[in-house]
């Protein structure tokens, strides 16, 4: 059956009551403000108690509860089975809609070729230390896509709309993608722009994110601990967008382990082992330094750019650890690169953690065997 013209709203929801409320709220003013047909379909597993509350913002806010869970991924394939419209605009439980949102994201529609709309995305919420951090750090650079691009090959699910036949064309969201690491979203945009299609920017196309969601210290590493393992998955499905890149401090280290070890004991010194510690604290002290001065995400201080360091090195743990524990590891010295920016920004962080990496090699191996 063809679809309807309008827009269908799809949230993946659990839990979140309070959230969702208002989320929901914001998406009724701009439902209000769009001239077109649109719905609202919440695919959720919550428990019983908040399954009802649910059930209870659907009917003030005229939308659908579906029940189905847990994986996320699937849920959105679900909602969009489930879509009567030619366009599917995906959001997340924990962010609010602009009034303009449906507007700004259907008005691009205009070419057949538009397979999706990437919208702006905004974190809004108290500025704690750790997010003070989070924010100077690569990861949440693909949220402002929208600031400086006027096409992506792919875009984050929180404020994302796709054509509905488009979406079916490729088979919606992978489920070959293990749940947990993630990246189902950079692989349907890669695969739909493989196709022939665009995802055209929007910056007016706004929503605002909870920070509250992301600054738990604990979520926040072990969030990029996933998204590491699931570059993994992404360079192995894309091998057309992944290239060699400069050793990753994974590699770095790994050697100067081994350079430990050894020296313990060709000299019988077990005192040695504790540049173990050590040495690490020396690198990321030096990375942070360094970064500060001459990488795209300085302009913190000290401390702040000595846990952004921790965090990049986290994100590429997960990735060498998944890289070990698949058989590849080869793919360690590889990455998924999406665009030209992109790789200037690789080749010149990678450069700066490069010699932090060497300097403080360097400096460990005259330690261990002059000292």
């Amino acid at each position: 059956m063809k679809e309807l013209l309008g827009i269908s709203i799809v949230i993946a929801t659990k839990g979140r009551v309070k959230l969702l409320g208002d989320l929901l709220e914001s998406v009724q003013e701009a439902r209000k403000n769009f001239a077109g047909d649109s719905e609202v379909l919440l695919v959720d597993d919550s428990s019983p108690a908040d399954a009802e509350a649910i059930e209870t913002l659907c009917r003030q806010y005229d939308a659908r509860r579906i029940q189905f869970g847990p994986s996320v991924a699937e849920k959105r394939n679900v909602g969009a089975r489930n879509a009567q419209y030619d366009i599917i605009l995906f959001l997340d439980s924990d962010c609010l809609a602009t009034p303009q949102l449906l507007n700004e994201h259907y008005k691009l529609y205009t070419d057949e070729r538009v397979g999706g709309v990437a919208g702006l995305l905004e974190f809004v919420g108290e500025d704690t230390w750790f997010w003070k951090a989070v924010e100077k750090s690569p990861f949440v650079i693909c949220f402002g896509f929208p600031r400086w691009m006027q096409e992506v090959p792919w875009t984050p699910t929180a404020n994302c709309s796709v054509r509905k036949d488009v979406f079916e064309l490729v088979g919606g969201f992978d489920r070959s993608f293990p749940d947990k690491p993630g990246g189902e979203d950079v692989d349907l945009g890669l695969r739909i722009t493989k196709k022939g299609y665009v995802f055209k920017c929007s910056k007016d196309g706004l929503v605002y994110h909870s920070k509250k969601t992301w600054v738990p210290v604990k979520a926040m590493f072990k969030r990029l601990w996933h998204y590491g393992a699931a570059n993994y998955y992404l360079a192995v499905k894309h091998p057309d967008y992944t290239m060699q890149v400069m050793p990753p401090k994974t590699a770095v280290w790994s050697v100067a382990l081994l350079l430990i070890l050894f020296t313990a004991l060709v000299k019988t010194n077990p005192l040695l082992l504790a540049a173990i510690p050590l040495w690490p604290l020396v690198d990321l002290s030096l990375s942070a330094v360094f970064f500060n001065r001459f990488a795209s995400y300085k302009g913190t201080d000290f401390l702040h750019q000595f846990v952004v360091q921790l965090l990049i090195l986290d994100n590429q743990l997960g990735y060498a650890a998944k890289c070990l524990t698949q058989g590849k590891p080869s793919y360690i010295f590889k990455d998924v690169v999406y665009f030209d920016g992109q790789m200037d920004g690789l080749l010149d962080n990678g450069a700066i953690s490069t010699w932090c990496n060497w300097v403080s090699l360097t400096v460990l191996f005259a330690a261990l065997y002059l000292g």
